[in-house]
């Protein structure tokens, strides 16, 4: 028997992307694939990220715009997330990552899940 599909999409924070202090979203997607961390939560369900966006830089008011961009997009691949994860680069680190919170809960009619994995935010 198959798993239920929960489709995601995951806010990155632009500042760490941009300095390669988190190359590739490396760490999310390892997290969403194994089931991990904050996804740990949706084990009984097949986790499929379908987009990552970044928050636009600090203080993160360009989130709104970049989930209004994505949807028309997503709407003609006929897709729709089940849950919007913000990275957790945003949920430790974020001074702003409350407002942003209530940006992503204003545009989107989905769970808002604070953090993606727990693996250390440097590797030796």
């Amino acid at each position: 028997m198959s798993k239920p599909l929960f489709k995601v999409v995951i806010i990155a924070c632009k500042k760490i992307r941009a300095q390669g202090l988190c190359p590739g979203d490396a760490k999310c997607l390892i997290a969403a694939m194994r089931g991990e961390g904050k996804f740990a939560e949706f084990k009984d369900k097949d986790i499929r990220v379908i987009a990552i966006i970044d928050c636009g830089e600090c203080p993160g008011t360009r989130v709104p715009a970049s989930l209004g961009v994505l949807k028309p997009v997503l709407d003609a691949l006929g897709e729709k997330p089940d849950a919007v994860f913000l990275g957790t680069c945003i949920a430790r680190l974020c001074k702003y990552k409350d407002e942003i919170i209530e940006r992503v809960k204003k545009v989107c009619q989905v769970p808002v899940i604070e953090g993606t994995h727990e693996y250390p935010l440097k590797f030796p």
